[in-house]
């Protein structure tokens, strides 16, 4: 594997200035390594170095794999505070990260020593990560998070051969709520239809982001239509039923919601093209005249 050679080789000039190297498929979440002249899976996943059990939120790999840029991040394992360095690469036209990870602790001033000072660090840096992928109002995930967590759960579902649901939800004449009430209650209504949205959904495997405006999204692994359709209908009826006060005055929404569930890999696999899919749901129930599940 030439190109491999040849990366490894340039990587060389590094090896002083960190302290760790690695080559991931940031889709995979997996560890590779040259195993007689190829590239395999080294049996872990990505995000065990960092002592998790679950996969990063603020992934820094894949988005240097969306981005096709190299992008930067602290992040801490155990006691110890990494710079870590993600560069995109293509090896044999296959698109893949090399992480550079560089042990930064004894640079960091960290006041008068105490372990409170540690503590602080390493809260910020959850925050700094955190923040990141969430929505400022809603604390929902981001869109930003979608174009990451979206084709990883999507792997997953065609290595598992299950299926995969999407609704697109959208809140009816949202325009006009923050016509008549204004933007404090138009964000009121935002952050209660968030909460909504997190209400329905399996906090252990679910999750829901906000596209953009009043769109929002959520993703049901492991999810078949019918049940995705349910979920969707719950929904719909709760937030029908849900009455706001804004100013006094009683405010009451509906929603409209597409569905879309992926069963195999002949279906468009991209973060693209499941959005374009589900947003035709979306628009038909909206077409059909609102506050319905399509």
């Amino acid at each position: 594997m030439q190109e491999l050679e040849v990366l490894l080789d340039k990587l060389q000039i590094f090896k002083k200035m960190y302290q760790a190297m690695r080559i991931v498929d940031p889709i995979g979440k997996k560890v590779l390594e040259l195993r007689e002249n190829e590239l395999c899976e080294a049996g872990s996943a990505c995000y065990e170095f960092w002592k998790k059990q679950q996969m990063c939120e603020n992934c820094v790999s894949m988005r240097a794999f969306n981005e096709d840029d190299t992008i930067f991040k602290i992040e801490y394992n155990g006691d110890n505070v990494y710079m870590l360095t993600a560069v995109p690469v293509t090896i044999e036209g296959k698109r893949l990260v090399v992480e550079l990870l560089k042990n930064t602790t004894n640079n960091l001033v960290l006041g008068d020593g105490k372990h409170s000072e540690d503590i602080r660090v390493f809260t910020m840096i959850e925050y700094i990560n955190r923040v990141a992928v969430r929505d400022p109002l809603t604390d929902l995930y981001n869109r930003r998070y979608i174009n990451e967590r979206l084709p990883v759960d999507l792997l997953n579902a065609s290595v598992k051969n299950e299926p995969l649901s999407v609704i697109f939800a959208d809140l009816d004449f949202f325009k006009k709520i923050n016509d008549t009430y204004g933007h404090s209650a138009g964000d009121l209504v935002l952050k209660e239809f968030a909460k909504e949205l997190e209400r329905h959904i399996r906090k252990d495997r679910d999750w829901a982001a906000r596209y953009g405006g009043e769109e929002f999204f959520i993703c049901l692994p492991n999810t078949n239509l019918e049940a995705a359709r349910e979920v969707a209908e719950r929904i719909r009826s709760s937030v029908e039923k849900k009455e706001l006060m804004a100013d006094g005055r009683p405010v009451h929404l509906t929603c409209s919601l597409g569905v879309h569930t992926v069963c195999n890999d002949s279906e468009c696999m991209t973060v693209d093209g499941i959005i374009e899919l589900v947003d035709k749901r979306l628009y038909k129930a909206k077409s059909l005249g609102r506050n319905r599940v399509e």
